[in-house]
């Protein structure tokens, strides 16, 4: 009975297997039929069909697995090396098979040397037929690369540098065939055969080889020969080049170096044109920073303006080396050689708008290129200061820094920028100071008071014009509480308040000699801390929102810089009688100042 049982239950799990193996394979015609058109034929046809298909599909895994890339990825993956290539930098024996190789190509380039050391060959054909082998091998380099084999490519293109560099080296300095500029072009000409090799091979080591190899090579050059003009515009050719490399192939590290030499060598060029007596001409120290910022600048605008792309770190830091070394220098060989900076003003200051014209483009607050914005707003105000200041003196100046304050508080009012603020608020700093307002107020505290004539003419207009952005609607704080937005209206203000306190100080003593009364040491202290206790005073009694309302929160510092100035000066040097004048003043100051806050909140 068992038994019997036991094959029903076998006989049902047969049926039941096969049930599922049907349903299977029915499912997988199925599959197949809607998934492409039944072929026409028989039914040896179809088989031989799909037998056809097994093959190809057996034949594109094989080529897979042996590495060669599949037609439609090949095109997309263009950085990525293909699995051959990695395996091969991987594998020791291939690294020695490479490095015999390159050994072999080093004993060529030593028997070049010998020819040309016994006479066999010049030293010129010698050396030329050295730098045509070196790029022979720079050549196997970019096209072992470009045939996958990237080990192959580095340790060709490596061994050309190692032949190229010194013999760049030897033949100045033991030949005697280049001269410093000579030396340095022949140096640029390697270099950017290197790098472009590099660059289309998509090696990066090779890249930094070339670099640091460039590097070392022009510092010795430079040092032996005791030329430095030359090879800082190779070191700028260099670090433009390497910049290039970080935005084509994203190799950014390389990039830092060669900036920071290319800009130290420009120093030194400078540095060398205003020793006494110069070693280089001042037209070549300009030529040289000029490259330097031409080159650097204009790279970078070119990214954010061609391009359309952010600026970044690199940028931002490299463009403070750049300006500090090519800007300050130039400035700094005019003053030395007491040139005329005119011409070289009026450059910088049409820099310097074209920055600012450029800088709209990214005035939007939120939109994505607001960096630039801030990034080209602040490079034009540096060049429009700079020009100004190199261009003008005297009243000139003041007056044309003013004028400038007042392009910038216009372009604030319709934009509403804080950073137009700031802009309008350093000009007019900048314009208080060449006027000679800032001297003014300065004297409110101590020193010698300037005389009174027609002279301060350029001081009152610009302190008209500080007064009048002041009180107007840009500067007022529209809040119980300053933030940082506040600060240009503060700026004003404070060289308002302290000019004010000036000119109220000039005026009492030009109206005591014109009533010949004498005025000694001490009476002009007193006069001094009178006249800033009322501007104080005056300052509390504007409200806190509104107009001059920045120069209401700015009571309080006065108040406190006069009773400093009340311990540290008046106390010391003045008479009991004009020390009983001052401090009946500020007890005045100090009673008042406080209850007309109390009035305007």
């Amino acid at each position: 009975m068992s038994g019997k049982l036991g094959r029903t239950r076998r006989a049902a799990y047969r049926k039941e297997k096969y049930t599922e193996i049907s349903a299977g394979a029915f499912s997988v015609e199925h599959r197949i039929q809607l998934r492409m058109p039944p072929p026409p034929g028989s039914i040896e046809d179809q088989i031989q069909q799909l037998t056809r298909r097994l093959a190809e599909f057996e034949s594109r895994l094989a080529a897979v697995e042996q590495g060669a890339p599949r037609p439609s990825v090949a095109a997309a993956s263009v950085e990525s090396p293909p699995p051959a290539s990695i395996a091969a930098a991987l594998d020791p024996l291939g690294a020695l098979t490479n490095l015999g190789r390159s050994l072999i190509i080093l004993g060529g380039a030593f028997l070049l040397r010998a020819l040309t050391e016994a006479g066999t060959w010049s030293p010129i054909l010698g050396v030329s037929m050295g730098l045509l082998y070196a790029l022979t091998w720079l050549t196997t380099s970019s096209r072992a690369a470009a045939g996958g084999h990237r080990l192959r490519a580095i340790f060709d293109g490596g061994t050309a540098l190692i032949i190229g560099f010194p013999l760049i080296v030897e033949a100045t300095l033991k030949f005697g065939l280049f001269t410093p500029t000579t030396a340095a072009l022949a140096l640029g000409a390697f270099t950017a055969c290197v790098l472009l090799s590099a660059s289309h091979g998509r090696l990066p080591s090779l890249a930094w080889l070339a670099g640091l190899g460039g590097l070392a090579t022009g510092l010795t050059l430079m040092v032996r020969m005791g030329a430095v003009a030359p090879f800082s515009f190779y070191f700028t050719g260099l670090g433009v080049g390497t910049l290039w490399l970080g935005y084509l192939r994203e190799w950014r590290g390389l990039r830092w170096p060669t900036g920071a030499v290319a800009a130290f060598a420009a120093l030194g060029v400078t540095v060398r044109a205003v020793v006494q007596p110069p070693a280089d001409p001042a037209t070549l120290a300009w030529a040289s920073q000029g490259f330097l910022l031409v080159t650097y600048l204009g790279s970078i605008a070119i990214r954010t303006l061609v391009r359309g792309r952010q600026v970044i770190v690199f940028e931002m830091a490299q463009t403070v080396l750049v300006l500090v070394v090519g800007l300050g220098g130039a400035i700094a060989v005019v003053h030395a050689v007491d040139a005329d900076g005119l011409w070289l003003g009026a450059a910088i200051i049409g820099l310097g708008a074209a920055a600012y014209a450029v800088s709209f483009q990214f005035l939007a607050r939120h939109a994505p290129g607001a960096l630039n914005f801030y990034f080209y707003s602040s490079l034009a105000l540096i060049f429009v200061m700079a020009g100004t200041w190199t261009a003008l003196h005297g009243p000139a100046r003041g007056m044309a820094l003013t004028g400038i304050g007042i392009a910038l508080a216009v372009a604030w009012s319709r934009s509403l920028r804080a950073t137009l603020g700031a802009h309008t608020a350093i000009a007019l700093v900048a314009a208080s100071e060449a006027a000679g307002l800032v001297s003014l107020g300065f004297a409110v505290f101590m020193g010698e008071l300037p005389s009174a004539t027609l002279s301060q003419w350029p001081a009152l207009v610009t302190f008209g014009v500080v007064l009048a952005i002041s009180g107007s609607r840009l500067t007022a704080c529209r809040g119980t509480a300053l933030s940082a937005v506040d600060a240009p209206g503060l700026t004003l203000g404070l060289v308002a308040a302290v000019g004010l306190a000036g000119l109220v100080t000039l005026a009492a003593v030009a109206i005591a000699g014109a009533l010949s009364l004498p005025v000694s040491g001490d009476m002009l202290t007193t006069i001094r801390t009178a006249a800033l206790s009322m501007v104080v005073v005056g300052c509390a009694r504007l409200a806190r929102t509104g107009r001059f309302s920045a120069m209401g929160w700015l009571a309080y510092p006065l108040l406190a810089a006069a009773g400093l100035k009340l311990v540290l000066i008046d106390v010391r040097y003045s008479r009991a009688s004009t020390l009983f004048a001052a401090l009946a003043f500020y007890g005045a100051a100090l009673v008042l100042v406080p209850r007309l806050r109390k009035l305007t909140e």
